[in-house]
C-alpha cells in the first residue's frame, strides 16, 4: 500500500476471511479501487492491534502519512539501514518479481496502472540477478 493509502484504511476494508484489504478508488492515487492479498500473519497482527485499541470500524491508524514517514526515517536510522515508505514498496515490488510472483500479479497489487511502470522494477541491480540465480541453481 502506498502511504496514504495505510493512514486512510478502514476496518470496514478489510475481509478477514478472504485476506484481501480492498482500497476505494477515492483513496488510490490512481482514483481506481484496488484489492490487495495480504498475509495470514499480518491480518492476525492486526486483529490483535484492534483488539487492543477496542475499534471495531473507522480507521484503524489516526496517523498522517508525514508522520509515517518521520517513524520510518527514526527507526531506520538506529537500525542502521536507509528505508523511506517508497524503499518498501520497491523491495516488495523486487523481491516478489525474485520469488516468481508473475508481474502482472505484481502490478495489480501495487497499484500501477502500466505494465511498463512495474517492469521498471524488474531491472534489478547485478547483484540481485546473481543472488537469484545461485538460489535457483542450488535447488
Amino acid at each position: 500500500m502506498r502511504v496514504g493509502e495505510f493512514t486512510k484504511l478502514r476496518v470496514e476494508d478489510i475481509d478477514f476471511s478472504e485476506r484481501f484489504i480492498r482500497i476505494p478508488a477515492e483513496n488510490t492515487k490512481t482514483k481506481e479501487a484496488r484489492t490487495i492479498c495480504v498475509p495470514q500473519e499480518v491480518l492476525n497482527d492486526i486483529k490483535a492491534y484492534l483488539k487492543v485499541e477496542k475499534t471495531k470500524k473507522g480507521r484503524i491508524f489516526e496517523v498522517t502519512p508525514r508522520r509515517i514517514q518521520q517513524l520510518l526515517k527514526k527507526y531506520s536510522t538506529r537500525a542502521g539501514v536507509e528505508a523511506m515508505p517508497h524503499t518498501l514498496r520497491h523491495t516488495h515490488v523486487v523481491h516478489s518479481l525474485l520469488d516468481k510472483v508473475p508481474i502482472t500479479a505484481v502490478q495489480k497489487q501495487v497499484g500501477h496502472k502500466r505494465l511498463t511502470t512495474t517492469q521498471i522494477y524488474s531491472d534489478l541491480a547485478p547483484e540481485q540477478v546473481r543472488q537469484a540465480y545461485e538460489r535457483a541453481n542450488s535447488r
